[in-house]
């Protein structure tokens, strides 16, 4: 592989029509044609296997337009193109499901021998499961109820992203370039990762006095996508919470199971929040503080020394592994420049028909951004795992959450150990120690308030609409909770700055993330001790949506995730770190 200095760009030229905006227009209207002949067909007769198989590869091509969208979301592109994108696809996405609807209902009416002739003629048998299984098949109704509700939250998402956007917000500190206005995005990444605590807490108030000004429109937003999903959850007599569970693969005894550990030990993760506030003489730290502290690490990492670190930390368990990273980075898979275009934090956009996978992240040589490209070079190899097979199904009806956050948060974890490891440094160690203790801590403290946010938010809009100041009361009660009153002040706006909870695909955000950590600290340990891991977890990734995951952990791993011993075992890891950072403060 070729050294690489600085941080790349990545080559878009090679996927779908590159930043040839008309031919992508004109494949989305090929494709919406496609779909319109195929409801015709339907009129009269069942689709037939060249059908199913067209219309499998619509399928795809639609999923990869939205990845595409996603990479095209941070260009230089004009903001009225994204939106009519994003609206087309989400209209394509309803079109299909329509269809498939349809034909269901069609099978259904059928007698046994019509039923058994029409299967016959298929040879893909997937097709049939797809197709004939009770629990994908909806009524009409709700066929209609489902359609409306994915193209209208799917609408919402993007007022959100334009509202948030076009935020602007005014700052009295000094800044480069002489800067006194800053974009959402920019306020984000300033209030939370300048060098200078001044300035980031200068800025974080001025975002949140700019949030003020506007959170009652976000609250509406929030307030009618979470009411759309309740009366779709009442059409089909289910409860949000089980819906979640199902679509990551896991079963309420489990979700328990972690969250139970989590609160048994929660007075021994409070513990490192009176550590941090004695060091600093304070009785209590505030959330800013406790977030944005770890920026004061002193030690950096290049671009070229992460992608380095990152393959010999993994490199020792799949030799695949990273002859893969290798692939990514030569293959100039990776956006890795800063821009203001790009938000917070990054992300990993699938192309599973083409083979590929393109990641975006803005990297400041902080250990924090080389965690994060490990973690989407987590996904990226998750992906490259998964098998492209014909589908009746988009893949966010089987690529679980809970499923992919265990490979991403795998990897960082697999990187963050090796560093403290490999670091003889003291105090550069014990930088590090802290700073992975607080990643921790938000798998466990930060995401545990958002989730209980988001749980009780659903149960108090089944009753009527919350107004701001309700849900600004809300969010700090329920941060309060999960961090176990330790810190002294709290945020009230992550509702609005965290723009998963505005989601149109997922109704539920939060856990998964907490899960995946522990899940993957689990995996490590155990292979530490097996030297046919990585051949069980290439498999184990492989094989996602074909079993629900707690089967698959089950089948590859024989471990019962609905029993705390497992979930102990993970947490008692981050415990370890706690004593040793205290110890070295002793």
């Amino acid at each position: 592989m070729e050294t690489i200095v600085a941080p790349t760009r990545w080559n878009l030229d090679s996927l779908l029509y590159g930043l040839d905006l008309d031919s992508l227009n004109k494949n989305m209207i090929s494709m919406k044609e496609k779909l319109i002949n195929f409801e015709a067909c339907l009129t009269s007769n069942a689709l037939n296997e060249n059908q199913l198989i067209t219309l499998s590869e619509i399928i795809k091509q639609i999923e990869s337009a939205e990845s595409f969208y996603y990479c095209l979301s941070i260009e230089n592109i004009e903001p009225t193109f994204l939106t009519l994108l994003n609206a087309n696809i989400s209209t394509l996405k309803s079109h299909v499901r329509c269809i498939i609807s349809s034909l269901q209902e069609l099978l259904s009416n059928m007698n046994e021998q019509q039923l058994a002739d029409w299967s016959k003629s298929i040879n893909h048998k997937k097709f049939i499961s797809e197709l004939t299984n009770d629990t994908t098949r909806i009524t009409n109704g709700e066929k209609i109820i489902s359609s409306f509700a994915r193209e209208t939250l799917s609408c919402f998402e993007d007022i959100y992203v334009q509202l948030r956007n076009n935020l602007k917000v005014k700052v009295n500190v000094e800044l480069d370039h002489g800067k006194t206005e800053l974009s959402f995005t920019e306020a984000m990444r300033i209030s939370m990762s300048h060098p200078e605590p001044s300035n980031r807490q200068d800025v974080f108030k001025g975002l949140n006095q700019s949030l003020k000004t506007q959170a009652g429109v976000f609250c509406s937003i929030y307030n009618q996508m979470v009411g759309l999903r309740l009366n779709e959850n009442k059409i089909k007599n289910v409860d949000y919470l089980d819906e979640s569970l199902k679509l990551n693969g896991i079963s309420q005894s489990t979700l328990n199971a972690m969250w139970d550990v989590v609160d048994s030990n929660l007075h021994v993760l409070s513990k490192y929040l009176v550590i941090k506030a004695r060091e600093v003489d304070k009785e209590k730290l505030t959330w800013h503080e406790l977030m944005t502290s770890s920026q004061e690490i002193s030690h950096q990492i290049t671009f070229s020394e992460a992608i380095d670190l990152i393959i010999k930390s993994l490199g020792n368990m799949d030799a695949n592994i990273s002859q893969f990273i290798k692939k990514v980075i030569s293959n100039r898979w990776v956006d890795a420049e800063q821009r203001d275009t790009k938000p917070l934090g990054g992300f990993c956009a699938p192309f599973i028909a083409e083979g590929e996978s393109r990641i975006s992240l803005s990297y400041d040589d902080s250990i924090d951004s080389a965690r994060r490209l490990a973690h989407e070079l987590g996904h990226a190899w998750h992906f490259q795992q998964m098998k492209d097979v014909p589908s009746l199904l988009f893949s966010e009806e089987t690529f679980e959450m809970t499923m992919a956050e265990t490979s991403s948060i795998f990897f960082e974890t697999a990187f963050i150990d090796f560093v403290i490891q490999n670091t003889n440094d003291v105090s550069i160690k014990k930088e590090i120690l802290e700073w992975k203790i607080k990643r921790s801590l938000n798998y466990l403290m930060s995401i545990r308030g958002a989730y209980l946010f988001e749980n009780q938010f659903y149960e108090c809009r089944k009753k009527g609409q919350i107004d701001a100041n309700q849900m600004e009361e809300l969010s700090l009660q329920c941060q309060e909770k999960a961090y176990g009153n330790g810190l002294c002040e709290y945020e009230p706006f992550l509702w609005i700055k965290y723009g998963q909870f505005y989601q149109a695909n997922i109704p539920f955000y939060n856990y998964p993330y907490s899960f995946g950590f522990l899940f993957s600290i689990g995996l490590l340990e155990i292979a530490k001790g097996d030297e046919l891991f990585h051949k069980k977890f290439q498999e184990f990734l492989s094989e996602t949506g074909m079993l629900p995951l707690e089967q698959l952990v089950k089948r590859h791993f024989n471990i019962d995730l609905s029993l705390p011993e497992f979930w102990q075992q993970s947490i008692q890891q981050c415990l370890t770190d706690i004593e040793h950072y205290n110890n070295c403060m002793s």
